[in-house]
């Protein structure tokens, strides 16, 4: 009986189509016979945090098993490494696992998907995690959006901070800049001037507000350069084409050739763009 409620209780931690099998085993392990999962998307665990776990199973006892699998002469941690952790620290010899049969496939994405939902990752590990999503079960950013429980907005958003600079990202990574702070950099094309920008943020402690002012009044500066030289049948074009997308359009070059930039900053608004474009051939 015992056995039986803490099954049902983690069908409701886990959804069942994680390849759970008749043959799945409750048990308690010798804590040694567990090894991380080093493909799973949390790279950084708070000390502190860690600690504080260590001290509520000192008092209670791991209230929620680990989930492993069958892996050579060990068993690999699919879901609760951070439980195992502070296990360690309590000084337990033995935690509460749950030992299933799950396909690669099926562990990436309990992994992943886990962690997604425990919000306490960092911006990187969730764009990593939202990309390994993408990249290795082949999930649209809708997809991902329904099983981590956020809107497709939100998920392309986190995706767009893998095309930031390494040194942008690692400071993200640090908490040196916070999330907005990331978005506004995003907005600028130059990775030389993104990692200049990320910079000046941290030595001068600069607000998400004033920095998102700054990328502004650069932007307006811009564009004013450029509508200064640029052909007034050009440019009557272009304020066009801005009404109808409802979006910032650049066009480049002259009346015989040049390129047109239409900016999006979703893969909402993408698709809306697209069905105006699509809609006038039709």
């Amino acid at each position: 009986m015992k056995k039986k409620a803490l099954g049902k209780g983690l069908k409701a931690f886990l959804p069942e189509d994680y390849g759970i099998l008749k043959e799945e085993k409750f048990l308690d392990l010798d804590i040694e016979k567990l090894k991380p999962n080093f493909d799973q998307p949390r790279k950084h665990f708070d000390s502190k945090s860690i600690q504080e776990l260590a001290d509520s199973i000192k008092k209670t006892g791991i209230l929620q098993p680990i989930v492993a699998v069958p892996e050579q002469d060990h068993f690999k941690i699919i879901v609760g490494e951070r439980r195992w952790r502070a296990a360690q620290k309590a000084g337990l010899e033995k935690v509460p696992v749950l030992i299933r049969a799950m396909e690669e496939e099926q562990q990436i994405e309990a992994s992943l998907v886990e962690n997604l939902q425990r919000e306490d990752l960092n911006p990187m590990e969730i764009a990593s995690a939202y990309h390994r999503l993408a990249e290795e079960l082949e999930l649209t950013q809708e997809q991902i959006a329904e099983k981590v429980g956020k809107d497709r907005a939100s998920v392309a958003n986190y995706m767009r901070l893998l095309k930031l600079p390494p040194s942008v990202q690692k400071m993200i990574s640090n908490g040196d800049l916070t999330m907005g702070h990331a978005r506004a950099i995003i907005s600028i094309d130059n990775p030389e001037r993104q990692e200049n920008l990320a910079k000046k943020i941290i030595s001068k402690k600069l607000t998400v507000r004033k920095i998102e002012k700054l990328v502004s009044q650069s932007k307006n500066q811009k564009d004013n350069k450029t509508t200064k030289s640029m052909d007034p049948d050009l440019m009557a074009l272009r304020d066009e084409l801005i009404e109808i997308l409802g979006t910032k359009v650049n066009i480049s070059g002259n009346s015989d050739k040049g390129t047109l930039k239409i900016r999006y900053y979703s893969l909402d608004e993408l698709n809306r763009i697209y069905e105006i474009i699509k809609g006038d051939y039709q």
